[in-house]
C-alpha cells in the first residue's frame, strides 16, 4: 500500500471517529447560532464594520476550539470507556491515542492562525481561551481532588466558554478585552451558564435509566436537585439578558421569560413522569435551550 493510500486511510477513519463523537450537523448548527449571536450583539452594541470573511474565519476557528474540547475529553475518558463504552472509536481501537493527540496539536495551531487573520484582539482572545483550555486537559494538575466531584469538575471545565466568547468578541469588533462594553461580559457569563445547562442536562437520568459506574447529576443531586439546578442556571441567565438595555420593553423580554417557562414545565414532566420518554425529553431541550436563547437574539436583529 502506498503513503497516498494509507493517508486516505487515515482521513477516512478520522472522519468516522468525528461522525460518531462530533455530529458535524448538530454542532454546527449549534456553533452556528453561537456566533451569530455574538455577532449581533456586537452590531448592537458597537458601531465597529465586521468583515464577512472575518465571520467565517472565525466560524472555523470556533468549530476547531469545540472539536479539540471533543479530543480532549476522548483522551480524559479513554480508561472509563473502556469499562463502560468500549464501542466508541478510541475505545475500540478504530483510531489510537498518538492519533487523537496528534489532532489536539493540529487543532490548536489551526485555531491560533484563524484568530490570527482577524486581528491581534482576536489572536489574544483564543491565546487566553486555548490556554485555559490547556489548563481544562490537564484537570488544573488537580484531577484526584475534582474528578470525584462531577458538578466543580464540569462547571470548572465549562468557563472555558466565558473564554471563548470574549475571543470572538474580539476577533468580531476588533477591539481588546478591556475596551469591550460591560454588557459583553455579561453575555459571555450567561453563554457559561447556557452551557452549563446544556451539561447538566445531558447527565440527568430517570432512576430506571441510571447505569451502574456512570456518574450523573440525578445521583449526585437527586432528580428534583438536579432540575432545580438547571432552572437556577436558566433563571441567572434569562434575567441576566432581561437586564440588556436593548431587549427591555421588546418581544424578546416576553421570549425569553417564554423560554423560562418551557424549561420548567419539562422539568416538571421530567419529576412527575418517571419514564424513559421523559427522560429523553428533558435532555433533549435541556440541550435545545441554549439554541432557544441565541435564536431570540438572533431575530432581534433581524426583526
Amino acid at each position: 500500500m502506498s503513503y497516498w493510500d494509507l493517508r486516505k486511510k487515515d482521513y477516512y477513519r478520522f472522519c468516522v471517529f468525528t461522525q460518531e463523537r462530533f455530529d458535524p450537523i448538530s454542532h454546527l448548527m449549534m456553533m452556528a447560532f453561537f456566533l451569530s449571536a455574538h455577532y449581533g450583539l456586537i452590531l448592537i452594541t458597537s458601531t465597529v464594520h465586521i468583515s464577512p470573511l472575518n465571520t467565517i474565519l472565525l466560524f472555523m476557528g470556533v468549530a476547531v476550539f469545540f472539536f479539540k474540547l471533543r479530543l480532549y475529553d476522548e483522551i480524559k475518558d479513554y480508561d472509563l470507556d473502556l469499562v463502560i463504552n468500549p464501542n466508541r472509536p478510541l475505545a475500540r481501537g478504530y483510531v489510537t491515542q498518538a492519533e487523537v493527540k496528534r489532532g489536539i496539536e493540529c487543532a490548536l495551531i489551526l485555531e491560533w492562525i484563524l484568530f490570527a487573520q482577524v486581528g491581534t484582539p482576536g489572536l489574544l482572545g483564543i491565546a487566553i481561551a486555548s490556554g485555559y483550555s490547556l489548563l481544562m486537559y490537564r484537570e488544573f494538575f488537580i484531577g484526584s481532588l475534582i474528578r470525584p466531584h462531577l458538578t466543580t469538575y464540569a462547571t470548572s471545565h465549562t468557563v472555558v466558554t466565558f473564554f471563548l466568547s470574549l475571543a470572538i468578541f474580539q476577533g468580531l469588533s476588533g477591539l481588546y478585552f478591556w475596551q469591550l462594553p460591560h454588557e459583553i461580559y455579561l453575555f459571555a457569563l450567561v453563554s457559561w451558564l447556557l452551557f452549563n445547562i446544556f451539561e447538566l442536562g445531558r447527565k440527568t437520568y430517570q432512576k430506571v435509566e441510571e447505569k451502574d459506574q456512570v456518574e450523573s447529576y440525578s445521583k449526585v443531586w437527586t432528580r428534583p436537585g438536579a432540575v432545580l439546578l438547571v432552572l437556577l442556571h436558566g433563571a441567572i441567565s434569562i434575567q441576566l439578558l432581561r437586564g440588556f438595555s436593548f431587549l427591555k420593553g421588546t418581544w424578546v423580554d416576553h421570549y425569553l421569560l417564554g423560554c423560562g417557562s418551557a424549561l420548567a414545565l419539562v422539568g416538571f414532566l421530567y419529576l412527575v413522569i418517571p419514564t424513559v420518554w421523559s427522560g429523553k425529553l428533558y435532555r433533549g431541550f435541556s440541550s435545545f435551550f441554549i439554541i432557544l436563547i441565541y435564536l431570540g437574539l438572533i431575530l432581534h436583529l433581524i426583526l
